[in-house]
């Protein structure tokens, strides 16, 4: 799976990570069932996870509305992904 990994064009072009740089190695770790380093690798990979799923349901599921835990997890993946960013960008910089 290594070899098909998309490259990241914001660090191509900037040279820094963007906000989701990590995402794509992190979930390689969950299918290999390294837990602890997907989460160091991409903190919001469990809730991006969630999120996904979360929206999968709401297009499955007409009869009840889910849109309320949609907004939830984004918002909750958002600020995972804001906070973990801005930690890991004070050591860069």
């Amino acid at each position: 799976m290594e070899d098909y990994m998309l490259p990241c064009l914001f660090k191509k072009t900037f040279g820094i990570d963007c906000v989701g740089c990590g995402m794509q190695r992190s979930l390689n770790f969950i299918l290999h069932g390294e837990f602890e380093k997907a989460f160091y690798m991409f903190p919001a990979i469990y809730t991006s996870i969630l999120f996904a799923l979360s929206i999968g349901l709401y297009l499955v599921d007409k009869k009840h509305s889910h849109h309320k835990l949609v907004i939830t997890l984004a918002l909750i993946n958002v600020t995972i992904m804001l906070v973990s960013y801005t930690y890991k960008m004070r050591f860069i910089f």
